[in-house]
């Protein structure tokens, strides 16, 4: 997940018309029952602090077995807000993807148009979330190619403070690690990006995948 800019403005505004709800979440995209009502990701969500969210988020703790045998904290509190709704009345809202748009939008061909004001900058969200991706190997190609990259090669994979430890004169781990500008590549040309990766030599991901631009 790579913020746009600071999204705290939005949920302390009284004047929001979401000001009002006990806790608000991206968008999931998935529409299958394991995730209804609300098809909320657990990835991003913003909670205010009141008795409500609290006996929600304690009776979570309590069912530690409920999420192994889910394989899923997402399932597992989905189940929680509808019975939690129902039985405190907490307000729980699902975010528009328009402003926190995840990989839900990234992968999706209908969003191209949508990809494309962001990769321009005609249209600044509060974040990106790349859901929907296989492995965290490819969510960094495409945060690569999407502009939202900073980490040096060198501090991937868990060597940054080995490698902040290991600068003479000090500097610390973001002078190590931290590009002040994104570290832009291209991975795939079917898939969203801020530079035009239409390069012979770009391969495509997806079967029978057509050029992002």
């Amino acid at each position: 997940l790579v913020w746009y800019k600071n999204p705290l403005p939005f949920f302390h505004d009284r004047t929001n018309p979401l000001h009002n709800f006990d806790i608000l979440f991206q968008d999931d995209g998935a529409r299958s029952l394991r995730y209804a009502p609300y098809s909320a990701n657990t990835g991003f969500y913003y909670v205010r602090n009141n008795d409500k969210t609290k006996f929600l988020f304690r009776s979570l703790l309590f069912l530690g077995d409920m999420v192994l045998s889910m394989t899923s904290h997402q399932q597992a509190l989905a189940a929680l807000l509808d019975e939690h709704s129902s039985l405190t009345g907490l307000r729980v809202k699902t975010l528009s993807g328009v402003d926190f748009p995840g990989g839900y939008h990234y992968h999706r061909k209908k969003e191209i148009g949508f990809l494309k004001d962001i990769a321009q900058g005609k249209h600044v969200p509060y974040l990106m979330h790349m859901s929907w991706t296989t492995n965290k190997k490819n969510k960094l190609l495409f945060l690569q190619q999407m502009g939202l990259w900073y980490t040096e090669a060198k501090c991937e994979a868990g060597g940054g403070v080995g490698v902040a430890n290991s600068l003479a004169g000090g500097g610390g781990l973001e002078t190590a690690c931290c590009s002040a500008e994104p570290l832009i590549k291209c991975h795939f040309k079917d898939k969203p990006s801020v530079e035009q990766c239409k390069d012979s030599s770009v391969p495509t991901i997806d079967k029978n995948g057509k050029s992002f631009w």
